[in-house]
């Protein structure tokens, strides 16, 4: 258990037991299950975790069950970091660039700020010469949850090509992306986008909604015909981020749900895979989709499908 993890690192007996400095990195870089064969932590994070917990001589046993609850320790086993750490090496080099990084960022629900991903890729990279597994482990103890990252790892073995880097990424300029649906996977990446001042409609959908899918045909085709509206989708039950907006933003009860943006301000929201209701609402709410109306009544006499209609 964690007693005898700190007795084996620790200096001394009993209630006299002290970890050094050195002591002190050596196991926080390791798990019970496995240490590397260098040391991985930066001096400077080490430094501050003992000047925070050691009380005179060192830190005693219970200094160290206050830094264990703090979440300090790293767990896990070493098959598991490694997997990890495999699937976002995907040229094989033994590296992670930068571009991969932030996109699992994005994919977790966390699109970083240019100047952000660069902190924590120059934060991450102890001896600058490239983000390799030991590099990664401190990430994972400062920025990425493995539980989380294995999972999403699970389900997306390569990156997603439509997930942006970070927030300078061309998908967040006001004109890009319009005529089409833009998946987001975050709210930091809807944010980035809706703070833009544009025009923009989102559906929220959850992948066991039928509705949502039978409406999501129309959904693209009306973003054709508003082409001067940015629309977006975001899944519900992605991660947390998007389980956050779905819950504590938009308190979303039934899907498929929309909400209206203008000026960066949520304007109006809806509920149902009804296509009166979606063209009334969208129409009433944005000047750049009511100034298409007679484009829509033409695309609509084309396709039926997409007619007003009292359908769920």
């Amino acid at each position: 258990g964690s007693e005898a993890r700190f007795f084996s690192f620790a200096d001394g007996e009993g209630d006299d037991a002290r970890l050094s400095r050195d002591a002190l990195k050596s196991l926080l870089e390791c798990t019970d299950n496995f240490c590397l064969a260098k040391h991985w932590l930066p001096d400077s994070f080490v430094e501050n975790v003992y000047k925070q917990y050691a009380q005179g001589d060192g830190i005693s046993l219970s200094d160290f069950a206050r830094l264990e609850r703090d979440g300090l320790l790293l767990e896990g086993k070493l098959d598991e970091y490694e997997q990890a750490f495999a699937a976002m090496d995907i040229a094989g080099t033994g590296l992670i660039t930068r571009e991969c990084l932030g996109k699992l960022f994005a994919g977790l629900g966390r699109v970083l700020s240019a100047k952000e991903l660069d902190r924590i890729v120059d934060e991450a990279d102890v001896a600058h010469d490239g983000i390799d597994f030991a590099d990664f482990l401190g990430l994972a103890r400062t920025h990425l949850e493995l539980r989380e990252t294995l999972r999403y790892l699970e389900t997306h073995p390569t990156p997603d090509a439509g997930l942006p880097v970070d927030l300078s990424s061309p998908e967040f300029g006001p004109e890009a992306s319009l005529g089409e649906v833009t998946t987001v996977h975050g709210e930091a990446e809807l944010n980035a986008i809706i703070g833009n001042g544009a025009d923009a409609i989102v559906k929220l959908a959850f992948t066991w909604c039928r509705p949502c899918k039978a409406f999501w045909p129309k959904y693209q085709k009306y973003a054709q015909i508003y082409k001067n509206t940015r629309f977006l989708k975001i899944v519900g039950n992605e991660n947390e981020s998007c389980k956050h907006y779905a819950r504590e933003v938009l308190k979303a009860k039934i899907s498929p749900m929309f909400a209206v943006y203008s000026k960066g301000k949520l304007v109006e929201t809806w509920h149902g895979a009804n296509t009166g209701r979606f063209i009334g609402n969208i129409e009433k709410s944005l000047e750049s989709a009511s100034a298409l109306a007679p484009e829509r009544e033409v695309a609509v006499a084309a396709d039926p499908v997409l007619a007003p209609a009292t359908s769920r």
